[in-house]
């Protein structure tokens, strides 16, 4: 891991003006969204780093109560003490979405205190670029992503969903626009578990819907967090701010539209459509000249 990315990319919400035309999102509607979270109980899953701390803090603002669940029990202290004069209440949660056991003795302690879920905004996710050759003896990249990504967010949202009715509750997975574009070499961990997720909520949807739970999918653009900066090619690519990311979750908070993608990516997934074989080309032309 890269040294100055071992601790979380703590940026100053800079923006190149490319960013600013790339990555538009509007500030916050702070009355509306008072109105919207006021006396709800909010989880977040990924709560102690990135745009999940980013995210709580915002919602700390407001009478809110906020279950924090993360693997990193001091960050999630550290985050607990410094909202802890706001308006919310907090109670934070050590987890591994990887650890089945874990997932159900945190479901079974919220049904013994008869805690139930208004808005869950499933963040946690695990990111892993590694090329082929390099993954033969590492078939647990793809059981850790496929845990972390899809199965425990699954087992999750499943063991809340009894608690979610008879009620209004909005579902939101922060997902990535990895999702919605062609394949990509390295990617394969990563990639084909937060697809597995996506459709396996877009299979549920309507039917969660007929249940008063509405579904937001926000497909985000890179972002700059601790996760995706570890990746050094990451460093010069435009990407948006943390906050920036966690101000347009609050706006679908606010509205509950079904989908957020970049206003960029129609235009990016028609060439792949009238182009859809040409990354293909370009990667294997890429491979064959660096050899593997």
């Amino acid at each position: 891991m890269i040294t100055e990315y071992k601790t979380d990319y703590e940026d100053d919400n800079r923006q190149s003006l490319l960013e600013k035309i790339l990555f538009p999102v509007r500030n916050t509607n702070e009355k509306r969204l008072k109105e919207r979270v006021s006396n709800k109980t909010i989880l977040i899953t990924g709560a102690s780093y990135g745009i999940g701390a980013a995210l709580a803090s915002i919602l700390a603002e407001y009478a809110v109560t906020l279950l924090l669940v993360a693997r990193t029990e001091e960050r999630l202290a550290a985050l607990k003490k410094s909202i802890a004069d706001k308006a919310c209440t907090v109670k934070i949660y050590v987890a591994d979405l990887r650890d089945e056991k874990e997932i159900s003795n945190l479901l079974e302690l919220w049904k013994n205190e008869n805690i139930k879920v208004d808005i869950l905004i499933s963040n946690a996710g695990k990111s892993i670029y590694r090329k082929l050759w390099n993954s033969l003896d590492r078939f647990h990249d793809t059981q850790r992503c496929a845990a972390t990504n899809y199965t425990g967010p699954v087992q999750l949202l499943l063991g809340l969903l009894n608690g979610m009715l008879q009620k209004e509750v909005h579902i939101l997975n922060i997902s990535a626009i990895n999702v919605l574009l062609p394949s990509a070499v390295g990617w394969s961990a990563y990639q084909s578990s937060k697809v597995a997720f996506d459709q396996w909520l877009k299979c549920s949807e309507a039917e969660l819907k007929a249940e008063n739970i509405s579904v937001s999918c926000i497909y985000l653009p890179l972002v700059r967090t601790r996760m995706s900066m570890v990746n050094e090619n990451k460093h010069k690519q435009p990407a948006m701010s943390k906050l920036k990311a966690a101000k347009l979750i609050t706006n679908y908070i606010i509205k509950r539209k079904r989908r957020y993608t970049p206003w960029w990516l129609g235009v990016v997934r028609l060439f792949a459509f009238i182009f859809p074989g040409m990354l293909y080309r370009i990667q294997l032309k890429q491979i064959k000249k660096a050899g593997r």
